[in-house]
């Protein structure tokens, strides 16, 4: 039940950062008008699509194999996508560009896209770290060739 738990955490935070990527990073408020920002996608070259991709793969290893190699490669890409999202996204979040020098007035404000793909790389990384730390080990079989392990008497 534990495994099916940590699987569907990691593939909700997949989709998060999948639905995110199609969403928009911003959006350009001048005065009463709102225009339409950045897409989220397009801002870091849909970097996250790719990560929630391969990280829907490792879960589903983990899910059917229990290797940690693939539960260590979910922290990882939950890591790289929370430095996406906070070294390439959040900086330009409230960057209005052209829309500030023409208008006085014009700020740019968060939109969906950001606060889905924050929340998503956060639950990725927290479903890779449960899911390495919370996985049972398995014991390796030996392999052939190397003695059989000596059973004491």
């Amino acid at each position: 039940m534990r495994r099916h738990a940590l699987l569907a955490i990691t593939l909700a935070a997949c989709v998060l950062l999948g639905v995110a990527e199609l969403s928009d990073l911003n959006a350009i408020q001048i005065i009463t008008v709102t225009r339409p920002g950045t897409s989220v996608g397009a801002h870091h070259g849909y970097a996250l699509a790719i990560i929630a991709v391969a990280a829907a793969l490792m879960a589903i290893a983990v899910h059917l194999t229990g290797r940690l190699p693939a539960a260590l490669a979910i922290v990882v890409l939950g890591a790289a996508a929370l430095v996406i999202v906070l070294a390439v996204d959040a900086p330009d979040v409230h960057e209005a560009g052209l829309y500030r020098l023409t208008y006085e007035r014009a700020r740019a404000v968060a939109e969906i896209g950001f606060k889905l793909e924050a929340a998503g790389a956060v639950l990725l990384l927290f479903a890779g770290i449960s899911t390495l730390v919370l996985t049972p080990r398995r014991a390796r079989p030996p392999r052939a060739g190397s003695p059989a392990p000596a059973h004491p008497s």
